[in-house]
Parts: C-alpha cells; structure tokens; sequence
C-alpha cells in the first residue's frame, strides 16, 4: 500500500496520512501546541494517489509548491491540490510540513518480481 507522509521542516516524526479525511491542527497528531493553530486547523483528504487540504479556520494555512518557491496563503473553506514535493504551513512562520509520496516495501517487492 502506498500513502502520503507529512514530514516536518524542524526534524520531527513524519507522520503517515490515512485514506480518507483526517483533520489537523493542535493536538498530538502534528505535535503542535500553539493557541494560535486551532484544533481544526485544516482538513486533508487522501483519495487514491491524490492529496488534498482545505484549511477551515479564520488563520489561513500557507502553500510552497514544489515549482516555486513563494509561500501562499490559501482560500479558507476551499480544497487545494497538494503534490509531492510541495509543502504546506499551518502559520507563516511556522509548521512548515514538506508531502512526501511513500511507496511501502511489499509493494516495491511486488513491482520488481515479474511474475506478480
């Protein structure tokens, strides 16, 4: 199975996304404990090979594609497509987190094995 991981700019754990829709803010998940990042900070959904966020809080959430370098502000209550390679802010400043596509081992076996 193959998946999405949130790795964070500061050197924390990278955090494996589920299929479907998870919501992230402050709380354990990110490791985040600033007040200022709502506990709904930004829904992502993971559906099939394609991620998406959608930030839902008055704070906006900030995108730095991977093809170019500007950190954006996002239309809050509006899905953006996310890429590997892209990164994505929860503050300005701050929680800057970079989307990684991570395939897992067995699947990887599987595609260099010409039998299966």
């Amino acid at each position: 199975m193959s998946g999405f991981q949130l790795v964070p700019a500061d050197g924390g754990c990278p955090v494996t996304l589920p299929r479907g829709e998870t919501v992230i803010g402050r709380g354990p998940l990110l490791g985040i404990t600033d007040k200022r990042v709502s506990r709904k900070h930004a829904v992502l959904e993971v559906v099939g090979d394609q991620l998406r966020i959608k930030p839902v809080h008055v704070n906006p959430c900030f995108l730095q594609s991977s093809e170019n370098g500007d950190l954006l502000p996002l239309e809050t209550h509006e899905w953006h497509s996310l890429n590997p390679g892209d990164s994505f802010s929860l503050l300005i400043d701050k929680y800057l987190f970079k989307v990684l596509f991570a395939h897992s081992d067995v699947e990887s076996t599987l595609r260099i094995l010409p039998n299966f």
